[in-house]
């Protein structure tokens, strides 16, 4: 059904989904004390560090980090999309979806539909063809003599494009798909002179590219000869990015057995022919060298990814780029490993000339990421010398701060720091006093690890009073107990909403404050949320994120929340006002002071502030009395 849901829907399922139960279905757990625990499903480990707060409707793991609630938790294990997890949630809970109607949603709902439909039937177009079409001999032919058994052609859909002009063109118009929409998905090529289309894949292997929901995304297809290119992509369309995609990635998933590892390699019949030898968890990048995205999507999916080069100068040159795309994703846990195949061979030749375990072998042994980050960093200099230490060192730092903090980034830090002589305390202030390495592309901004002191220290312009970064700190913490007990919001005043709404304001420079900010408005015209319902509407933003961040802290029992809110509130806002006849004080005195003329109204503020700053020192320190306006 076209359209979107309703974000009050979304609240009321989380609300009512209890995530012991979503997360029980997947994930063995036993109950301590208040919470259950249990083996994450992110990452192998043998002790428990996986925990699900019933109270809190969240799951977070002490070894490798992941957390969130039950949408996510779906998205997360499952490999669902938002909208994917809110449906199978709602299914698991028995209720029905409403949907807004939406005209340009709808669209584009109706657009992703046919497009899909589109590239499903030129699948089985290139499926039929491998049997019947002018040619398919010579293509089953090629198959057999690759080595692959009809069981591996069917599970890959492999087929085969006719050494025709327009043979799919003319199929696809029959089926009532124009021309326009044909090659809008990189099926048709249109000559720029004449207008005249046709099919872009002629005479060639042809190789399904799916994404990890198992439908054809695009294709890739591979000459029965030595004619050039060899191998021919999809271009990219609304529905592929190939710098997004795996191929094979899908068919890893639903292979047989527990996925423990992925083998990242070049080319489609590696894949392929890896699969037939009994080695179904290699995937192939698209053209492109492995990206971050890439990693990212790998490691949701195994906790150890190794990526497989040819032994040549073009095999290192890609080794290193993806070197430097996955030091980021290093959180501990993770495993990252570098192997280089002889030159002149390929997984492919060397799988069906060596055997599945010979070359199984060559993936264990394979350069753990220290090891070839080291060997790396070292080409072409002598650690032996003063001076190719201090290179050394230099050129490692940074690479180290791509690491994330952790044991991994502490480690190697170390060995670094042995292989260089130095000592590894000093050695690691130095690169976590180093700037961080200029960005070459725009990502979005993650939020810091955010405890108040940081966020004060920081963001505070650097002249402001140290009350004022006190005050800063405790604002922070009103936002982790609206956060984690939303029914402050109804309990508070109409002053004490002002009050609020004056705290938030002078914070709004912080990006917590911008979300305190975010979070007052949504509670005042949404009551009954929960914490959990927060995180779900802004879930996969850089609130949602911080909003994770906040679930997970310690605070104060529920019950003594709402009381302990309204006294920091008044605190703050004696602080507030303090602050501001402080400043005001300043003023009028240093206009005073530089021969200027106060007005009537100005002398009688300034003996006001006066009278209220000697009152203010006549009492007893941390006496909070009442300051008047």
């Amino acid at each position: 059904m076209a359209g979107r849901i309703p974000q009050y829907f979304i609240d009321d399922l989380v609300a009512r989904a209890d995530i012991v139960d979503v997360v029980g279905s997947a994930v063995k757990l036993k109950k301590s004390g208040r919470n259950w625990h249990g083996l994450c499903p992110f990452h192998n480990e043998k002790t428990p560090s996986f925990t699900v707060s019933q109270d809190k409707q969240f799951y977070h793991c002490f070894g490798c980090g992941a957390h969130g609630n039950a949408i996510g938790f779906l998205m997360e294990h499952d490999g669902l999309g938002y909208v994917e997890a809110i449906e199978d949630l709602a299914k698991q809970m028995g209720m029905d979806i409403p949907r807004d109607e939406n005209p340009v949603e709808a669209k584009k709902r109706q657009a992703a539909k046919k497009s899909a439909e589109t590239l499903e039937l030129a699948t089985q177009f290139y499926r039929n063809s491998l049997q019947v079409a002018e040619g398919h001999q010579r293509a089953q032919a090629y198959l057999q003599h690759r080595g692959l058994k009809p069981e591996t052609v069917e599970r890959f859909g492999i087929g085969y494009a006719p050494d025709d002009w327009e043979l799919l063109k003319k199929y696809l118009v029959g089926q009532n798909i124009s021309e326009k929409e044909q090659i809008s998905l990189g099926l048709l090529v249109q000559k720029e002179e004449t207008g005249r289309t046709y099919d872009r894949f002629r005479n060639r292997i042809m190789f399904p590219i799916r994404d990890w929901r198992g439908k054809v995304i695009a294709f890739g297809g591979r000459v029965l000869g030595d004619e050039k290119p060899k191998y021919l992509n999809s271009p990219e369309t609304p529905v592929f990015q190939k710098g997004k995609e795996l191929y094979g990635l899908y068919e890893a998933k639903t292979s047989p057995g527990q996925l423990e590892r992925l083998l990242v390699v070049e080319g489609y019949m590696d894949v392929v022919a890896l699969a037939e030898a009994g080695i179904p968890y290699a995937v192939a990048t698209l053209g492109t060298s492995a990206t971050s995205e890439h990693m990212e999507r790998l490691f949701k999916v195994v906790p150890e990814v190794v990526f497989c080069f040819d032994g040549d100068k073009a095999g290192e040159r890609a080794a290193q780029r993806a070197l430097e795309n996955v030091l980021p994703h290093m959180i501990d846990g993770r495993q990252a490993r570098f192997m280089f195949l002889p030159e002149g061979q390929d997984p492919d030749s060397l799988v069906r000339a060596n055997g599945k375990n010979l070359f199984e072998q060559r993936i264990v042994r394979a350069d753990s990421l220290s090891e070839y980050l080291f060997r790396f960093l070292q080409q072409g200099l002598n650690p032996q010398e003063p001076e190719g230490k201090a290179l050394l060192t230099q050129k490692a730092m940074p690479f180290f701060q791509k690491i994330p903090k952790g044991i991994l980034r502490t480690l190697l830090i170390k060995k670094l720091a042995e292989l260089v002589g130095v000592n590894d305390s000093d050695l690691q202030g130095q690169i976590e006093s180093r700037p961080e390495p200029v960005v070459r592309e725009p990502v979005q901004s993650q939020p810091a690890d955010i405890i108040p002191e940081y966020a004060a220290e920081t963001e505070i312009q650097a002249d402001s009073e140290p009350e004022v970064k006190l005050s800063t700190s405790y604002a922070y913490k009103l936002l982790v107990w609206m956060v984690r007990c939303p029914d402050v919001c109804q309990a508070l005043s109409a002053d004490e909403h002002q009050q609020l709404k004056a705290i938030i304001d002078e914070n709004k420079g912080f990006f917590w404050g911008k979300v305190f900010d975010q979070v007052l408005e949504y509670l005042k015209c949404t009551p009954g949320v929960t914490t959990s319902s927060l995180q779900a509407h802004w879930y996969g933003t850089e609130t949602g994120r911080l909003l994770d961040q906040i679930a997970l802290e310690e605070v104060l029992a529920e019950e003594f929340i709402v009381s302990e809110f309204k006294e920091w509130l008044r605190s703050l806002e004696l602080k507030r006002r303090e602050y501001q006849h402080d400043q005001r004080f300043d003023e009028l005195t240093r206009k005073s002071r530089s021969g200027q003329k106060l007005t009537k109204n100005e002398n009688e503020e300034l003996v006001m502030l006066l009278n209220l700053l000697a009152k203010k020192k006549s009492q007893p320190e941390g006496d909070d009395a009442e300051v008047s306006q």
